[in-house]
Formats: structure tokens, C-alpha cells, sequence
């Protein structure tokens, strides 16, 4: 096959009585499979509109610079000062997302041993601010002690926090 040729995706479908099938590149199959449910399942389309969900690809495109993947692992490259707590926090627990994600490493958490050492937080505000963030539904407490960040807590970190770091404040821009 040579670069200018696509390689072609065949998938066949049926529900019910119904009975489809899709040939061509990827997001072709997947635009059709899309609009196939969308007509078997009407609630499909309507409830499609209401998934929030992690673009993986997107996520590490808005992450350049701030984290980068090593021979030890994924690392944070921005100073720590320039994050709250609880921005800090989430950024830990984004790289242990990614590092599982991206298999890097074997799970998708972190304690609350490893968040404190990471972050160089003290125990108590630590603990505090995960304890605030998991009632805001940004991270959850799975086991004891480990946490996870959640798809709304991703969400977020990425509409408020991502623009603050990419954009350097006023002060910044005077002084350089």
C-alpha cells in the first residue's frame, strides 16, 4: 500500500431486524455507525449530546510543556509555585491518568502518600483539598487512600487551569 492510499475499516451491524454494514476509513464507518444508531435509537442521538467524555489526544496536545513522558514516567515541567493546591493536586493525578492511559504505568491512581510527595504538599492541606475536590465530584477516593481524577475533574483542569498556565499574566509579560 502506498502513503497516499487509506487503510479501509469494514463493520458490520444489526439490531434487532435491523442490519447494516460500513466499509471505508475510520471516521467514515464511525460517522455512519453514528448516524445508524442514531436512527434505531432515538435516544441514542439525544442522550450522545449529553456524554462528557476525555479526548485523550486532545488532552496531551493541551498538556505540551507541562508534562513530559521519561524513561522513569510522566513528570510535571512547570514549577510548583506557579499552582494552587488543588491545582497541583489534579495535575498529579491527570499524569497518573495519562501514565495509565498511555501504559506507562500500571494503574490510573495515586496514594495520598505519593499525591503529598509530588506535590510537596503538607498532609493535612492535602488531604483537605482532596477531601473538597472528591465533594465537588473532581476526584474520587478509590480504596484507601488511593484517589483518581474524574472526567469532570479533567474537564475542568483544562477550561480553568490550562489557560492560566499557557498564558502568562500581565506581571509576567512587564518584568520579561
Amino acid at each position: 500500500m502506498n502513503s497516499s492510499e487509506e487503510e479501509k475499516l469494514e463493520v458490520s451491524v444489526k439490531y434487532g431486524q435491523l442490519e447494516s454494514h460500513f466499509t471505508g476509513t475510520v471516521g467514515d464507518v464511525l460517522r455512519g455507525m453514528i448516524g445508524f444508531l442514531s436512527r434505531v435509537c432515538p435516544t441514542y442521538d439525544l442522550a450522545s449530546r449529553l456524554v462528557m467524555a476525555v479526548d485523550v489526544k486532545k488532552l496531551i496536545e493541551g498538556l505540551e510543556g507541562i508534562i513530559a513522558i521519561t524513561e522513569e514516567g510522566l513528570v510535571s515541567t512547570i514549577p510548583s509555585d506557579l499552582l494552587s493546591d488543588k491545582e497541583a493536586i489534579r495535575l498529579q493525578l491527570i499524569k497518573a491518568y495519562l501514565g495509565y492511559r498511555l501504559a506507562r504505568q500500571d494503574k490510573e491512581t495515586m496514594s495520598l502518600g505519593d499525591i503529598i510527595t509530588e506535590t510537596r504538599g503538607k498532609s493535612g492541606a492535602v488531604a483537605g483539598r482532596l477531601s473538597e475536590m472528591a465533594g465537588n465530584g473532581l476526584v474520587v477516593r478509590v480504596g484507601k487512600g488511593e484517589y483518581r481524577i474524574t472526567t469532570l475533574g479533567i474537564k475542568d483542569f483544562c477550561d480553568t487551569v490550562l489557560p492560566k498556565i499557557k498564558s502568562p499574566s500581565k506581571e509576567e509579560k512587564k518584568v520579561g
